[in-house]
């Protein structure tokens, strides 16, 4: 049975109206040309966005831990020494593009894997289409929402693959190959953020951002070879990640630690295990009471699928 992987993102728009009092906004839509020099790559994104950049970097100091910064700094002067290529390329060209130093480009781009609260959900429908949503649960949403852009990565004219992201971040947090598979980032809070940093620097540990790049624009790859590589690359801070593929029971959360995977979940449809459901616990044991996210989203799955 063919099936059609896709990024659901109308749930949670809604969500995000009702939780935030303002109204569904459509994303600008970039291209990203992976043939130019990576310092030139993000430049004509970075001019639309310019005035956001001071407010962004005020929020970020205001919600990140107060030394974040000076790690930055520090990883900035030494960019090519801890941040792999072409990521730190594209960085400089933001950098200069924004008029910002390279460390307050380098906050913008490890903001994530400090600290995040997101949900993601993949399920097959009766059908077999495969299909894959996600939110992303910011304190500073209301402002995120004015620099989020789906970008399309080209190579000779052609996408390779399709992100969703906000300006002046390279990496993904959300992204999709076409008719292969799609993948999206959610924090597991395990370890401070100056552990995750450590890691970064003293393993060899890649930014889990990049490395859903690095999968998304791996030739040939597959959605089996892709939870592979997810599941076994080390990277800089532990996460789940849910991939969808385009097959029957194509659909996976992965739960990582710093160093590999301590578990893979897959759909099972066989088995009435149709969807599944990723906030920021483990899926094996119970979140606390204060965080009810994980049962909201097993409703509004039987609720969609019903109608799809």
């Amino acid at each position: 049975m063919q099936a059609v992987a896709f990024l659901f993102s109308l749930v949670c728009l809604h969500f995000l109206q009702d939780a935030c009092g303002h109204d569904a906004q459509v994303a600008k839509r970039y291209t990203v040309n992976l043939d130019v020099e990576p310092e030139k790559r993000w430049v004509h994104v970075a001019k639309d966005y310019t005035a956001f950049i001071p407010e962004l970097r005020d929020a970020l100091l205001h919600y990140l831990p107060k030394d974040l910064l000076g790690v930055a700094e520090i990883v900035g002067a030494a960019l090519d020494s801890y941040i792999p290529q072409p990521y730190a390329r594209e960085m400089k060209g933001l950098s200069s593009a924004f008029n910002i130093s390279l460390g307050e480009t380098v906050l913008l781009n490890i903001a994530y894997d400090i600290s995040a609260f997101c949900t993601s959900i993949v399920a097959q429908t009766e059908n077999g289409t495969i299909i894959h949503g996600r939110n992303l649960d910011y304190s500073m949403a209301s402002f995120l929402r004015n620099i989020t852009v789906v970008v399309d990565f080209q190579s000779k004219g052609k996408t390779v693959y399709t992100g969703t992201t906000y300006v002046g971040y390279v990496g993904l947090l959300t992204g999709q190959r076409p008719n292969t598979f799609t993948v999206s980032l959610d924090e597991r809070n395990k370890g401070a953020w100056w552990m995750n940093l450590i890691a970064a620097v003293a393993e060899g540990a890649r930014f889990t951002s990049f490395l859903l790049r690095d999968t998304l624009a791996q030739d040939g790859i597959t959605f089996s070879a892709a939870v592979s590589k997810l599941a076994n690359t080390p990277v800089i801070a532990p996460s789940y990640l849910t991939v969808g593929g385009v097959g029957p029971n194509e659909g996976a959360v992965i739960t990582r630690g710093r160093t590999h995977a301590v578990d893979v979940w897959y759909l099972n449809v066989s088995d009435n295990r149709w969807f599944l459901v990723e906030t920021n616990y483990d899926h094996w044991t119970s979140p606390p009471p204060s965080d009810d996210r994980r049962y909201i989203l097993y409703f509004v799955a039987v609720e969609l699928c019903t109608y799809i």
